[in-house]
């Protein structure tokens, strides 16, 4: 598919590569792992063409299509609607639904041109044949995929975030189904049943794809195969993330023993030649000896590409038992209730993961605790509880006159240079970096050096907004580790499932107005969620069963028998309603179908009356169609939870 053969690469006077290789087939998942600075990125601008490859080569196919998904597309302004952004995706169908339509107005006042009503009829047929009529309902189904309300797909997309406009180019990408798709950090800008989603949909995906990821979970359940970018090379290896790190470490192993075992064999050789160098009798031993090492092919042991960083986050007094009391807690903005009589406490020495999906106000309770939002009800800090808040708006705080040395050291006069340097080096700031003013940093670099600031203050209660974001998987690995082993109270949200699993003893969501709370690790949580969805099932299931075979079950076992809120005959009525809806949708489905063959027909294709008439009969059935399933599925939901 395409082949990056004997390239080197020089970035701003520092070769990322030397000599590389890296040939990718079809069908490969690919996850491309390795340090920050690296190169990672820089590889999929050559591969997309943006950056100029000048030593080596490149083979790949003029046809091959390639897709590719940066953070530079934040900045990106688009006129067009959500819809239409995502919709565009697929070009090729642009041009033939836009021809198709100037084919319909012209043929309006000219019926008699032969023509126009031949170009028409193959102008549709290649339409339906490239999956024109299922178009915009595939482009809608990403689109809710990637949690966008149904509301705002025709708002332009110009007036959304940088982080949902990431999404709906995204979601064209995934429209367009390229033959390579490169994805650098898909997940950065995405809540965690959105990631979940993207993971669902990369597992389908027929074509080939690159992932830059931090995110191990993501990772280990999208890819087949891992390169790694170390020591200016490409290194490959089979099977997900986890994998890789077993391989990596049994071929390090090796090597390390054949290095020993090759030090070994040179030193005998070695100290024969010195013996017998100046023996007559040995003279052709020696020589044959002293050939054969510089024949040797020696092994050379790379130095890891790893920072040796251990920091403790300490803290200066101990809180009381209980670090804050929430009582009828209330929030809302207008019509939008956030929470409504909620109730919770957080404990000193717990470690919170509040997780859930944007826009049910993880941030917001964030800010709550902190006293920076306005609420109902009473949020009570416990005794001796020192607070310290990190989010994106922090930012702001920073001086931008300060190097980043002097910016870490206002935080307490305590540390010495080299605490501040080491902290600093978890974030990724090395060497000369630290002397860098703070004013030139970009988003993501002022994003760890805040984090870094916050994290040192000594405070008992730390309250984390996605403090991973900006982090490689090392630095989030040297970050949970510390938190782990923090001595206070962290209260934090993130969706890297990976860092959450490391550090959180509880997990929190909000959920229809309430804090809910699992009182274990986010992994039971994950065992006790999939547990419950898997009980609704059956509950669903259970309920298509007939009244016969129910009666017959009660009669038989009566400790099944459950005490319920809603009457026998309201479950009966909602049941009656789903089957009326179910068999609406079906006869629906048919007509659909039905239509969308007719319109693939020669005779009716050149008919332009004919035409229009099936046109605006299939989106006439297709709206329908989708309120009906609604209507179903609120039906459900209301029946589901009466179960």
């Amino acid at each position: 598919m395409l082949a990056l053969t004997d390239f080197s690469f020089e970035f701003a006077g520092r070769y990322l590569y030397r000599n590389a290789n890296w040939h990718i087939k079809p069908s490969e998942k690919i996850g491309l792992v390795g340090l920050n600075g690296t190169g990672k990125s820089t590889l999929l601008r050559l591969i997309s063409g943006e950056y100029e490859l000048r030593e080596g080569q490149m083979s790949k196919s003029n046809q091959l299509k390639i897709g590719f998904l940066n953070q530079d597309l934040l900045s990106v302004e688009f006129d067009e609607s959500v819809r239409d952004v995502v919709l565009s995706g697929r070009e090729d169908l642009v041009k033939l639904d836009t021809e198709i339509h100037q084919l319909l107005k012209e043929i309006e006042t000219n019926y008699d041109d032969e023509q126009r009503l031949n170009r028409l009829g193959e102008v549709q047929e290649q339409f339906g044949q490239l999956g024109g009529y299922d178009w915009q309902s595939q482009g809608e189904k990403i689109l809710e995929g990637l949690g966008f309300p149904t509301d705002w797909l025709g708002r332009p997309l110009k007036e959304l975030s940088g982080g949902w406009r990431m999404r709906a180019i995204l979601g064209r990408l995934l429209l367009m189904a390229p033959d390579l798709l490169l994805l650098d950090e898909p997940t950065n800008h995405l809540d965690l049943p959105t990631i979940q989603w993207l993971e669902g949909y990369l597992q389908e995906y027929q074509g080939t794809y690159v992932i830059v990821s931090h995110d191990r979970y993501f990772l280990n359940r999208t890819v087949n195969r891992i390169a790694e970018v170390a020591h200016q090379q490409i290194f490959h290896y089979k099977g997900n993330f986890n994998n890789y790190l077993e391989q990596k470490e049994e071929r390090d192993e090796l090597l390390q023993r054949q290095f020993e075992n090759q030090q070994d064999f040179i030193k005998q050789q070695m100290n024969f030649i010195s013996r017998f160098r100046y023996k007559a009798s040995k003279a052709a031993a020696v020589q044959s000896r002293v050939k054969q090492l510089e024949k040797m092919d020696r092994i050379e042991l790379q130095e890891k590409e790893t920072r040796d960083f251990d920091i403790k986050f300490n803290i200066r007094i101990k809180s009381g038992k209980v670090v804050v009391d929430l009582k009828d807690v209330g929030k809302s903005y207008g019509d939008l209730e956030i929470l409504q009589n909620a109730e919770a406490q957080v404990i000193r020495g717990d470690k919170i993961a509040l997780i859930g999906a944007n826009g049910k106000g993880k941030s917001t309770l964030l800010r709550m605790l902190v006293g920076n939002e306005p609420h109902t009800g009473s949020i009570e800090e416990g005794w001796n509880v020192e607070s310290a808040f990190f989010a994106q708006h922090q930012l702001e705080a920073l001086n931008l006159k300060n190097d980043l040395l002097n910016e870490i050291g206002t935080v307490s006069s305590e540390y010495t240079e080299k605490e501040l340097r080491t902290v600093l080096g978890c974030f990724l700031f090395t060497g000369e970096d630290v002397f860098k003013k703070v004013k030139v940093l970009s988003g993501g670099e002022k994003s760890r050096l805040a984090l870094a600031k916050t994290l040192i203050t000594q405070s008992n209660f730390l309250l984390l907004d996605e403090p991973t974001n900006h982090l490689d998987m090392f630095s989030s690995s040297v970050l949970a580790e510390s938190l782990d082993n923090y001595a206070g109270t962290v209260l934090f949200v993130s969706h890297d499932r990976t860092f959450i699993s490391r550090v959180a003893t509880k997990v929190w969501w909000i959920e229809d107005g309430k804090i809910k709370e699992y009182p274990g690790t986010y992994d039971e949580y994950k065992e006790w969620m999939e547990k419950r969805e898997k009980e609704a099932i059956t509950s669903v299931n259970s309920a298509v069963q007939t009244p016969q075979t129910k009666k017959e079950e009660v009669g038989n076992d009566k400790s099944k028998i459950k005490p319920t809120t809603v009457s026998k005959n309201k479950l009966r009525h909602w049941e009656q309603e789903m089957a009326k809806f179910e068999q609406k949708l079906n006869t629906l489905d048919e007509t659909i179908k039905k239509t969308e063959s007719q319109l693939l027909e020669p005779e009716i294709a050149s008919d332009a009356d004919k035409v229009w008439e099936l046109t605006q009969e299939h989106q006439k059935r297709s709206n329908e169609r989708e309120s009906i399933q609604k209507q179903h599925d609120e039906i459900m939901e209301q029946w589901i939870d009466a179960q």
